[in-house]
Parts: C-alpha cells; structure tokens; sequence
C-alpha cells in the first residue's frame, strides 16, 4: 500500500501538502495541486488511516448515530420501520457530504461521552431518545456538537428537530371523531410519563375528546413496550372485552400492525368490527391489510434538518447552537377506518 511519503514523492509537493489535501484544507494548496495529488490518491486506491488522522487531527469525519438500546425489544436496533427510515436517511446524507456514520448503541450516557472522547467524533445525532433522564444528562455534559430528534428540554440549550405531536394525537382522534366515533382507545409503546412524544400524542388526543364533551375511558389506554408484539397482546386484550371501542389511535404504525394483525387472526372483520389510526405513514402501514389510515411524517425532512443544524453546530465549533425545528403533520386516509 502506497504512504503519504510516495504519493509526496510522486506529485513533488511536501507530505505537509499531501496532508493538507487528505484533511480537505484547501486554501493552503493551490488548486493545481489539489488535482495532482488527489489523481494519485485515487491511482493508487490510497485510503486514509482513520484513526491517524483522529489522533493528528480535530477532525475524525465521523458523525455518531446515537440509538438508545432500551427501545429495542428484539435482536436488532433498526426493527422498527420508523427507526430504520431515519437513520438510513440520516447515513445517506452523512455520506453525502463527506463523513463517515458510525452506530453507536448504549444505555448510559458515560457509554457515549467515552465513545466520543476515543474515536474524536466531530458531531452526534441522538435517534428516538426514550429516557427523559438520560437524554437530558446527555445533552448537558457531550463535549460535541449534538442534535437530538424527537425531544426538545425548555431548560436548557440544546440541538433538536421534532414534529407536532399534540397536533398529530389531536388529527388522528378527531378523524374518528368526525366518522362517528365516541367509544375511542389510545395505544402507545410505553408509559405516557417516560416519553413527551408519548404524552404529546395522548395529550392531542385527549384535546379532541373534550371538544366533543368526550372523557377517556381509562381502561382504553393501552401501554406496552413491546412495539409490534405489544400491538399484538393489545389486540388480543380487545378481543376479551365486553366493554370495547370501537376505534384506536395508535401512537405508531408498527404497534397498530399488531393490533390489526391479531384481530384478524381472531376472526375480526376490521375496519367494521374496529377502527385502527396509526403514527408516522411508514413502509407496513401501506402493506398491511387494511391498508392504514395514518398521522403522516416526513422522516427524510426530519433527518435533513438535523443533519443541517449538525454541520452548522460543526462548522462554529458550537455543541449549543440551540437551533429547534418543529415540523406538521397530516393524515394519510386509506381503508382502517369505518364511518358509523
């Protein structure tokens, strides 16, 4: 393998100059320069050491993907549909703009300030924080520019893209509302005082009751960790009640697939014998059969902000920019939903 000594020697410039090149700092090499040594680069296939070049430099090129592992209830980080959208989105546009994206899963925040420190990580982007605690002690003491999605803290400065998510519990509840619907459940994967999405969603949906002179049942309130298996015994548990709704907001697509999927294996005839309302429009909730009705996100738009705040919080050399982006929301109508 060629060195940064040959490719030099090759291109008549100093190792400096080279250097200079590899870490993009083009305003010390004329342009001429930066063709000639980079043609040789790629000559050779040269790929440069990262981990060098952390040592060397300030710069790693390497974003971290934070994904807390206490929302996991299976195998693998990214079974979630909505997950595996955004941090692929997320990775596209890493690559896109010349850095390198590197997974990083953990349950306590010293997991992750020690992980920055040793790999010189030049930003992270926290994906569905689920720990209020932790996501808080988190953006209060990383030493690197961080983005957190899908939370913002009143109390502090901070990096954060979310979406409307009282709106969102508030559309998806006064659809059914508008078809008919009185007798209305609300599902979610977790407890509503752990996660503000959560608490957002529900108070949305709550709002929209009390429009219609409406109280929550409180035996309609479904909370389960387990996503799409959660969606399943929440179905399960529908089927054994004498006094049941008759639609569901669910908080997520994947949970709400669940709860469709065993009613179905029960012998139920949905929409007819129940109404099903998901979150986030993603890749299941267009297969599933019904296809679902769906509180719509724009999950590429979601990755694309944060990403922006990050190379800015980067280039300024800021970990608190406190930049926040809110985005809306809309609902997708398909066939989950029946008009009394």
């Amino acid at each position: 393998m060629i060195t940064l000594k040959e490719i030099a020697a090759e291109a008549g410039v100093s190792v400096m100059t080279v250097s200079n090149v590899i870490h993009k700092n083009y305003a010390r090499v004329s342009p001429a320069t930066v063709e000639k040594v980079q043609s040789i680069i790629e000559k050779y296939h040269y790929v440069p050491n990262m981990a060098a070049r952390s040592l060397v430099g300030k710069s790693s090129s390497i974003i971290a993907l934070l994904l807390p592992m206490w929302y996991a209830d299976t195998d693998s980080l990214l079974f979630n549909p909505y997950v595996g959208m955004l941090v692929g989105s997320l990775d596209m546009l890493v690559r896109k703009h010349g850095y390198y994206s590197m997974l990083c899963s953990f349950r306590e925040v010293e997991q992750v300030l020690s992980f920055q420190g040793n790999w010189q990580i030049d930003g992270s982007i926290l994906v569905l924080p689920h720990r209020e605690d932790i996501t808080h002690r988190l953006v209060e003491q990383t030493q690197t520019p961080l983005v957190v999605i899908d939370r913002r803290f009143d109390d502090i400065a901070m990096n954060s893209v979310t979406v409307d998510d009282q709106k969102g519990g508030y559309i998806a509840t006064k659809h059914l509302l508008e078809r008919g619907h009185r007798r209305i459940g609300f599902a979610c994967p977790g407890y509503l005082t752990m996660s503000s999405v959560l608490n957002d969603r529900h108070i949305g949906y709550l709002k929209a009751l009390k429009e219609y002179g409406l109280e929550p049942n409180p035996r309609w309130l479904f909370e389960n960790y387990q996503q799409q298996e959660g969606g399943r015994q929440i179905g399960a548990a529908l089927a054994q009640m004498d006094d049941r709704p008759t639609a569901v907001v669910s908080t997520e697509d994947y949970m709400a697939c669940g709860i469709i999927q065993q009613l179905i294996q029960a012998g139920w005839s949905l929409p007819r014998d129940l109404s099903v309302v998901g979150f986030d429009d993603s890749m299941p909730s267009q297969l599933i059969t019904p296809a679902m009705t769906t509180v719509h996100q724009d999950v590429r738009l979601k990755a694309e902000k944060a990403f922006n705040i990050l190379l800015e919080a980067i280039k300024n050399d800021d970990r608190r920019l406190n930049r926040f982006y809110q985005l809306d929301v809309s609902m997708v109508l398909r066939d989950s939903v029946a008009t009394l």
